[in-house]
């Protein structure tokens, strides 16, 4: 029994061999994450649920959709050494795509049930994708298809940004995506990584719903 409209939180975290030299930060920057979602007044309504991947040249699950509860125990994991090992390329376009594949499934089983659900997706990347193998107009499409139905609440790309991946580039990015918003930080800054998990869990829990 939900004392709110649920919230199925997505955040699809780069674990590509160029993510290296901040593993220890995405570390405590994962932790801080999940704890500022506890903090939220939808955990506390018992209504938000929280699915966490991890990409490199390939996309894992860290953990399907849970329910996060305000002070544990719960199935939403937090990463250490064996669960985050920074290697290989950047597949983001086949990573998101999947992902969004299942959490289709999620919002149509609870349409199913007449509960109404949204969804709010966090990407936290420092790089272009580099495997292709999915038209990233198709993860546009599915993206407004979300957003028509009523179903997308937020959907944000945070780019830590460099000589290699500009602010430029990721503004395109966004707008290639579909995404709403598309969050700049410096790399070079030792809190930036820090500061994109804190923005993940802020963009999480903001707005008011789905668009009209």
């Amino acid at each position: 029994m939900l004392y709110d409209d649920p919230v199925f939180s997505c955040f699809l975290i780069d674990e590509s061999g160029s993510m290296s030299p901040y593993k220890q930060s995405v570390i405590e920057g994962q932790a801080a994450m999940v704890e500022s979602l506890r903090a939220s007044m939808k955990c506390k309504k018992g209504s938000l649920f929280v699915a966490q991947y991890l990409f490199s040249s390939t996309v894992r699950a860290l953990h399907p959709f849970s329910a996060l509860q305000p002070k544990g125990p719960d199935k939403v994991l937090v990463l250490d050494d064996s669960k985050y090992a920074p290697s290989g390329n950047t597949a983001l376009y086949k990573s998101l795509y999947y992902l969004l594949q299942d959490m289709a499934a999620n919002l149509a089983s609870a349409a199913q049930n007449q509960v109404k659900a949204s969804l709010t997706i966090g990407v936290i990347t420092d790089g272009e994708d580099t495997e292709k193998g999915i038209d990233p107009a198709e993860i546009k499409k599915v993206i407004s298809e979300l957003r028509g139905q009523k179903f997308l609440r937020k959907s944000v790309v945070i780019g830590l940004t460099h000589s290699r991946f500009t602010q430029g580039m990721l503004d395109e990015l966004r707008e290639r995506l579909g995404f709403d918003e598309a969050i700049s930080l410096t790399q070079s800054d030792p809190k930036a990584v820090r500061h994109a998990f804190v923005l993940a869990s802020q963009s999480a829990v903001s707005g008011q719903g789905p668009r009209p």
